[in-house]
């Protein structure tokens, strides 16, 4: 499950990265420059937010290195001492880094310090249930919003907070699809805090029209029979050579707002193919 909800925080990170550095970190990122992949291959896996951002001055610029995490354990204190060394020994920068937890309860095993004979690392973990859900409702970028589901409630209902987030979304100057996958997303996030069939029965209650049950399951990799058999003849065609079924199937999921991670997993295709047809479509 946690695959899951990391690949809603990947597909929206550029979106909200930016306004909760600001918010919560108190970072001002405006001038950011991208990590080559090469290094980023070279890690166990690939971090959610790596970037370098460059100071006016140049004289103070470093590394921001952002992670989301579902699940309380310990191992994410030795990922990020493995990714802190990776870093400053490329670099020669400061490395600042963060983890948003988002496991919906209390942190109780995640330790953030390492305090050996001849070597001291910490890093920084923020969990949202310790910010008012307000400060996420009050944004305008609907991804953003969501994350209320998340936060502190205080003293209000779960009911009020999830329609208040709803409503939110609802009155926000944007397309539907990406209406919809909010919407989408939020009902998937609200299973963090139990609270997925509060906001199913808000939802029908509402006039939002979308198709929750086909996009939910295509999102979660959970695809039905027919789906299966879309992805198997895509699967089937590049075996013979067919790359133009393949890459129509990969053109028309960028347009509807997949991430290429989501798209390479999806279609069990490489990551470089689905960034070449990217490249291409850009051309169009």
């Amino acid at each position: 499950m946690a695959q899951e909800y990391d690949k809603i925080l990947k597909e929206n990170i550029e979106e909200i990265i930016l306004p909760l550095a600001e918010k919560l970190l108190h970072l001002q990122a405006k001038n950011l420059e991208e990590i080559p992949d090469d290094l980023q291959r070279t890690l166990e896996r690939r971090p959610d937010f790596l970037k370098k951002v460059i100071e006016p001055d140049n004289s103070q610029n470093y590394i921001l290195h952002i992670e989301f995490q579902v699940e309380d354990t310990d191992e994410m204190l030795y990922r990020m001492a493995e990714y802190y060394t990776l870093l400053l020994r490329k670099y020669r920068l400061p490395v600042k880094q963060y983890v948003f937890f988002i496991g919906g309860k209390d942190i109780k095993k995640m330790f953030t310090e390492i305090q050996q004979e001849n070597f001291i690392f910490r890093f920084h973990c923020i969990n949202l249930q310790d910010y008012d859900f307000q400060v996420f409702l009050n944004s305008e970028i609907p991804e953003e919003v969501i994350l209320a589901i998340l936060a502190n409630f205080g003293t209000e209902k779960p009911e009020k907070v999830a329609n208040l987030i709803l409503q939110k979304i609802k009155t926000l100057p944007i397309e539907t699809f990406r209406l919809q996958k909010c919407v989408i997303h939020l009902e998937i996030l609200a299973n963090l805090r139990n609270l997925q069939e509060l906001v199913i029965k808000i939802l029908e209650k509402m006039a939002l029209v979308y198709d929750l049950e086909k996009d939910l399951r295509f999102k979660q990799g959970l695809q039905k029979g027919e789906q299966k058999g879309i992805q198997k003849g895509i699967q089937k065609g590049m075996q013979k050579g067919k790359n133009l079924q393949a890459e129509v199937a990969v053109r028309n999921m960028i347009k509807k707002g997949f991430s290429f991670e989501q798209i390479a997993d999806l279609l069990e295709v490489s990551l470089a193919f689905v960034q070449r047809v990217a490249k291409k479509l850009k051309k169009d």
